[in-house]
């Protein structure tokens, strides 16, 4: 039988936590509001990550990570 490592439980993408989002948008000064127009998702789904209400995305992080570096501005 071959072997297959096992699944890892971490997050594997940049902002794929709950308080990576909150101190992002401090450190940037965006409202919930601001930072959700700016990564192109609702005001609702944002508070619901950065609450931990909701888990996310790969895509957001992603986002994130690319507005961190300037891209889409």
């Amino acid at each position: 039988m071959a072997n297959i490592p096992p699944p890892t439980d971490g997050p594997t993408t940049p902002f794929s936590k709950p308080l990576d989002l909150t101190e992002w948008r401090e450190r940037f000064g965006y409202s919930q509001r601001q930072a959700a127009e700016a990564i192109g998702c609702s005001r609702g789904a944002w508070t619901g990550y950065e609450h931990g209400d909701q888990p996310i995305p790969k895509y957001i992080s992603l986002a994130i990570a690319a507005l961190s570096l300037g891209v889409g501005r």
